[in-house]
């Protein structure tokens, strides 16, 4: 799995590609804390386009940011999910505990994760 934060005229944004499975949910849900406990207030934004396999370990992690997020008060957003993230959330029955947003996003600039 790749983690990497890229900010746009939207805010920050977490992209992540490659499988998210037992090995590295705990790396996702590191990131996505880092940036909710650093960043200014605005949603988490996760780009999941690049994801080609998510587990119930990845859903854990999905699951683990959006509890966070809501403590912190913040929100999170998950956006153009890949199919296999898309399936393992309809098969799960979570689609509905996330805010998805099928469009193309965070086409700025890189920074470390």
């Amino acid at each position: 799995m790749q983690v990497q934060v890229v900010e746009d005229a939207e805010g920050t944004w977490l992209r992540v590609r490659g499988p998210v499975d037992f090995a590295e949910a705990q790396a996702l849900v590191r990131a996505g804390v880092a940036l909710l406990r650093g960043d200014t207030g605005s949603p988490l934004r996760l780009d999941l386009a690049g994801v080609s396999y998510l587990d119930s370990s990845g859903l854990s992690a999905l699951l683990d940011l959006q509890l966070q997020a809501a403590h912190l008060g913040r929100k999170l957003e998950v956006h153009n999910p890949s199919a296999p993230v898309l399936q393992s959330l309809r098969l799960t029955r979570l689609e509905q505990a996330f805010s998805l947003y099928p469009e193309i996003c965070c086409e700025g600039a890189l920074r470390n994760a």
